[in-house]
């Protein structure tokens, strides 16, 4: 059982000593200074905020009724009907 337990935190042990060495390193003159560099590349924060799709909108933009109402419409389902699509609108 003990060789089970030294197998197991031998190596955290090596871990903790190889942050705490990371901890000590020589001055940087980067105005951020991690304690720990291999969690300085971790992205906390999402820059980008896509708005959510909305069905209603999608469907009153790009819907039956939409298309077959204009004659442009009639021919993007036309076009999508010869080319052999299943879905022929939204």
């Amino acid at each position: 059982m003990s060789r089970l337990m030294s197998a197991v935190f031998q190596p955290l042990r090596f871990m903790t000593n190889t942050l705490k060495t990371f901890g000590q390193c020589s001055p940087n003159t980067s105005l951020v200074k991690p304690e720990y560099p291999l969690l300085a590349s971790i992205r906390t924060k999402v820059r980008c905020y896509f708005p959510r799709p909305n069905e209603v909108r999608r469907v009153r933009r790009h819907g039956w009724n939409t298309r077959i109402s204009t004659p442009n419409g009639r021919r993007v389902i036309m076009r999508r009907l010869l080319k052999g699509r299943f879905v022929l609108t939204h």
